[in-house]
């Protein structure tokens, strides 16, 4: 088992008993065995990974993979892409699910926020689980949806620093957290074919 493996079946752990035990000896010796697994999780990560601290507080009640919302939108046979602030690299538009609203809302409001265009979601072209390339602590599922265009003007914001449109044949280097090839290469087969169903894992 790995490091970030032994890391997450910890802060599961931990935050499953913070959760429902009612025992103060046992909410103390939860709450260290969190403080440890964020230690862990900095030791192992790269250098400049910010602390996963604030996140790990942030976490109550029974843990669930955090929601990721992605939109795929076309014009003129290219994509839409964003370049992230964050690590210089290209993402297909999106971000962290927001409460009380919903996924193909917050496709749109994504969109708006980082790209300066409106769009419309219409369909769910996959739902992705799996975590490769990845040094996340928490699980992550991520909803893309293919989304029509409808109107705006290219704007950067203060997560991007550009945004452009892409052919398939020339994309850009991609964050890969937040769009993978393999997110891609799901998302090209149901653009090509409009019949086939969700991809789901």
């Amino acid at each position: 088992m790995s490091w970030l493996k032994w890391v997450q079946t910890l802060t599961t752990v931990s935050q499953r008993g913070l959760a429902y035990s009612k025992d103060p000896y046992d909410l103390e010796n939860y709450t260290k065995v969190r403080e440890v697994c964020a230690e862990l999780a900095e030791h192992g990560a790269p250098e400049g990974t910010p602390s996963v601290r604030p996140i790990l507080d942030a976490q109550t009640g029974y843990p669930t993979p955090q929601v990721d919302v992605r939109a795929v939108v076309v014009k003129d046979g290219k994509l839409l892409f964003v370049k992230e602030t964050q690590d210089g690299r290209w993402a297909l538009p999106g971000g962290w699910a927001d409460i009380g609203v919903s996924p193909a809302e917050m496709a749109a409001k994504e969109v708006h926020e980082e790209s300066g265009f409106e769009v419309k979601a219409t369909r769910l072209l996959g739902v992705f689980g799996k975590q490769l390339d990845s040094q996340r602590v928490f699980s992550v599922y991520k909803l893309i949806f293919h989304c029509e265009l409808v109107g705006g003007a290219a704007t950067t914001s203060h997560e991007t620093s550009e945004v452009a449109f892409f052919a398939r044949d020339g994309l850009p280097p991609l964050s890969m957290n937040r769009t993978h090839p393999r997110h891609l290469e799901q998302i090209f087969l149901r653009l090509d074919d409009p019949t086939l169903p969700a991809y789901l894992e």
